[in-house]
């Protein structure tokens, strides 16, 4: 599918415009020459079938803040991704886009929704990539814990607010909010008065939401503080009407986190006839069931885990015994049996992956491997520098002769030099012009994958710092999260009975070999082999294996 591309750029004020890639012309011409660099030449598209990038339209927002996402340009920009118009975001810089980790969690959670890939060029963020995608979501990883942490405070503020006596709802029929504190609406609480007797009289939710709409009273009025629009005002339901009916605010009381609280608010209706309806309200309930179900294992190495033996994915199964489910992983070609089935034998998926994360957090903490790993994957960006720069040289050099040739050229045109000539002279100028501008093409194609390299040294730091603190997320993330985010980092975990080969998800990770003394291995990459006692750690044994090592390999 070709990439159909949406440029966004953006100053905020004039000044901003006078720096490096500051101006919206430079940050959009910037942006073009990178989607001219990732076309496919007409041969490659066609042999390797490779996508187009296309530019459908650049959104300038020009003396607009980053603080927020209501901008005139980023909003037609979410329009036209909702439409199908885009489905590839380009941007200078991620703080073109937002300055704030939240509003771009925000925003990411829409690209994800419209299959829409991002890309950053100053932070190399590329989800068109599996590096690209990694890192990016690893970035995700601390907004998340950001919101997390914002969530916690909230419910802390309000757990304080119920514990003064103070609300921490909204609109309610028969008081009024004044400084997020309830006041006594006199019309209203006659309402909420009258809800209460006719439940004694009618019986029935149903019955009351009837008497009350019949006699043409409406929900609770008044004006949303944020858009100043007019809200309620509507029709009763069997919800509100019973949401009501059960509500301890009436009392003057505030309920929270199954809490009871004497609130600073004025109480109106009767602590009998409120006990009274709510006893009649449980005596009517229906009884229903809600069987206690068996909670499933999350299952965290799903995706990664790979047979060391056949080289095959493992699959998740489960059985049931006398103390209730257990769940295991096997080897997929050993599931499905037959002819040429894989020897290798199930292996308990709880002691498995705590097993796997243990050695990750210890890992976290090394200091010295990950100085090792980020100075080999630094070893191969260099290589890989040195290579790029001496093919630009090669061009420089090509180029160079071109150039002399092309003034030569117009030199001896302007002289009336070489008339008897000037028809062959043309051509030979018209053919140096596409030489020229064909090695020009290709130097600033270099130059983007030079830029691109440079930006892996930081990439491989910022995947070790994230591990560092791999520790904090872990003790707060749910089995699920924890899912989530382990394919942003490890690249796969191959079982055999004697080793766990963790694969960060950095670069190509080479073959090494389990040696007792040390790291010795063969291939180039950093190799950290810990030695594993039986008897050291619980929970060793794994289906009548023992985990004699673990493998931490990374190049």
């Amino acid at each position: 599918m070709d990439r159909l591309c949406g440029l966004y750029v953006r100053v905020s004020t004039e000044r901003q415009s006078l720096i490096k890639d500051g101006s919206l012309d430079t940050q959009a011409d910037r942006l073009k020459q990178y989607v001219e660099y990732r076309r496919p030449s007409p041969e490659d598209k066609k042999t390797k079938k490779l996508p187009d990038w296309k530019v459908v339209d650049v959104y300038r927002e020009e003396g607009r803040s980053g603080k927020n996402i209501e901008r005139p340009a980023l909003q037609r920009l979410i329009s036209d991704i909702k439409s199908g118009l885009i489905n590839t975001v380009i941007c200078t810089k991620i703080d073109r886009i937002t300055r704030s980790l939240i509003d771009f969690y925000k925003l990411y959670e829409i690209f994800t929704r419209f299959n829409v890939d991002f890309v950053s060029l100053q932070e190399n963020f590329d989800t068109s990539t599996p590096m690209g995608k990694a890192m990016l979501k690893m970035t995700l990883v601390w907004a998340e814990l950001e919101r997390e942490q914002t969530s916690v405070r909230t419910k802390e503020k309000m757990q304080w607010r119920a514990e003064q006596g103070l609300w921490n709802g909204g609109q309610i029929l028969g008081y009024n909010l004044l400084d997020k504190k309830l006041v006594v609406n006199e019309k209203e609480a006659k309402l909420a008065k009258l809800m209460f007797q006719k439940y004694l009289e009618l019986g029935s939710v149903l019955k009351v939401v009837e008497w009350l709409n019949n006699h043409g009273y409406r929900t609770k009025e008044y004006i949303s503080h944020r858009k100043g629009t007019k809200k309620g005002g509507n029709r009763f339901f069997n919800a509100y009407v019973l949401q009501k009916l059960t509500s301890r605010v009436y009392l003057g009381e505030i309920e929270h986190n199954d809490k009871i609280y004497h609130g600073k608010h004025k109480a109106i209706i009767d602590r009998q006839l409120w006990n009274e309806v709510n006893r009649l309200i449980k005596l009517h309930a229906p009884k229903r069931v809600n069987p206690k179900r068996d909670v499933q294992h999350s299952f965290i190495l799903q995706g990664l885990l790979k047979c060391g033996w056949c080289g095959n994915y493992m699959t998740t199964k489960y059985s049931t015994g006398r103390n209730g489910l257990h769940y295991y992983y096997q080897c997929t070609k050993n599931a499905h049996g037959g002819k040429g089935a894989c020897e290798m034998k199930y292996v308990p998926a709880p002691e498995l992956e705590n097993a796997v994360l243990k050695k990750l957090k210890i890992m976290a903490t090394n200091k010295d491997l990950i100085k090792k790993i980020v100075h080999e994957s630094n070893k191969s960006v260099e290589s890989t520098l040195n290579s790029l720069k001496k093919d630009r040289r090669i061009q420089e050099n090509k180029l160079a002769p071109i150039k002399d040739g092309i003034k030569n050229i117009i030199k001896a045109i302007s002289q009336g030099k070489g008339l008897e000539k000037s028809k062959s002279l043309s051509q030979e100028l018209s053919e140096l012009e596409v030489q020229k501008e064909q090695i020009e093409k290709d130097i600033n194609n270099i130059d983007f994958e030079i830029n691109q390299v440079k930006q892996q040294v930081l990439n491989a730091k910022v995947m070790h710092e994230s591990l560092v603190k791999f520790t904090q997320v872990y003790d707060v993330s749910t089995p699920i999260e924890l899912k989530e985010l382990l394919p942003q980092f490890v690249e796969r975990v191959t079982w055999k009975p004697t080793e766990i080969e963790i694969a960060l998800f950095d670069q190509e990770v080479q073959r090494g070999q389990l040696s007792e003394s040390s790291s010795n291995h063969s291939g180039g990459g950093a190799l950290e082999v810990v030695n594993w006692l039986p008897g050291q750690d619980s929970n060793l044994c794994l289906t009548g294996y023992n985990i004699d090592a673990i493998l931490l390999q990374n190049s």
